[in-house]
């Protein structure tokens, strides 16, 4: 008679074994949860994020070039590899305090027709979040911002208020 080493499973051993992965690969749903791009980054003493979809690159600060006559916050225009573009100081919609010089970093915005430079401080992260945890924006968010902002994240245990590039574009008036 052959018997089998101690260390090898009884057939009996193996047929249950397989049948409980079976169980378990049965319970286990692969769900392929949405996610969103977004560019988090600081303005003055808070946190903001854009949508990645809406920024194109992020420029180091640099020279730029006053226009007479142009809005307080447009600060006046830049240019990006022989192509002129405008500047907004997103400060100036955020409530945020505007400084006379700005040695941040300009985020390329573009959706549809719009295409501007923004002005920001630094940028915190670029990152892959579930769609689902774009929370509401909050009631006690005032003003200036509040007609900007169209929602709330949480990312590295902080909150940042999420910035519609559209509706940024609807407030410029030239």
């Amino acid at each position: 008679m052959d018997m089998a080493p101690l260390d090898t499973p009884l057939k009996s051993e193996r047929i249950l074994k397989e049948i409980s992965q079976r169980d378990t690969a049965r319970k286990t749903i692969d769900v392929q949860e949405e996610k969103v791009k977004v560019v988090i980054f600081i303005s003055g003493r808070n946190r903001y994020a854009f949508y990645g979809r809406d920024i194109k690159e992020i420029l180091p600060s640099c020279p730029i070039s006053w226009v007479p006559g142009l809005p307080d916050y447009l600060p006046g225009l830049i240019n990006v590899r022989g192509d002129v573009e405008s500047v907004i100081d997103i400060r100036h919609f955020l409530g945020e305090e505007i400084t006379a010089s700005h040695e941040g970093l300009i985020a390329m915005a573009k959706r549809e027709s719009f295409r501007s430079g923004v002005m920001i401080d630094s940028v915190e992260d670029v990152a892959d979040i579930p769609l689902r945890s774009i929370k509401p924006p909050l009631s006690t968010l005032g003003g200036a911002a509040r007609e900007l902002v169209i929602g709330e994240i949480e990312y590295g245990g902080k909150t940042a208020a999420l910035i519609d590039i559209g509706k940024l574009a609807a407030k410029i008036s030239l």
